[in-house]
């Protein structure tokens, strides 16, 4: 298991070798929609890290607390890597390319409407109050939801 640093850190890599820049936003939703699908698929965390029902959103305090100075601009990978505790595996690397390759092209206001959708982890546990947990029980069974309806029938 990882912190939620070392996940966006990861992403940073990949969107600095593109040349995509990345805002503070889309970063948090990406380290989120990661560890979700990663429940999902493997039945354990991807991250160390709570996660919680904000009013915009799902939110990792702990990563929102370091970009947070960035406001609407870029984040400085610099900022990132400074945290970071470890290396990812090559499998979990590999894994993190694959998000990154299909949610990449979304901004982080598209990422944040994509966790705000009815019946989403987030619409659960919000009720209009900033920091309750979203427990990663509730997660996984969402992305395990959405694992089953997209396999075909046998």
């Amino acid at each position: 298991m990882y912190t939620s640093l070392d996940i966006a850190n990861e992403f940073m890599k990949l969107a600095k070798q593109e040349g995509y820049p990345i805002q503070p936003m889309k970063l948090l939703k990406l380290t989120y929609i990661a560890h979700g699908w990663y429940l999902g698929f493997n039945g354990k965390p991807l991250i160390s890290d709570t996660v919680q029902a904000w009013k915009y959103g799902p939110v990792i305090p702990i990563l929102y607390g370091i970009i947070k100075r960035f406001g609407s601009g870029n984040v400085d990978p610099m900022t990132i890597e400074l945290y970071k505790e470890k290396e990812l595996s090559k499998t979990d690397a590999e894994f993190v390319k694959l998000i990154w390759n299909n949610y990449k092209k979304y901004s982080g206001l598209e990422l944040s409407s994509k966790t705000h959708m009815p019946n989403t982890p987030w619409s659960i546990v919000f009720d209009g109050e900033h920091n309750k947990p979203i427990p990663n029980e509730l997660i996984e069974n969402y992305y395990k939801e959405i694992i089953n309806e997209r396999r075909p029938a046998k």
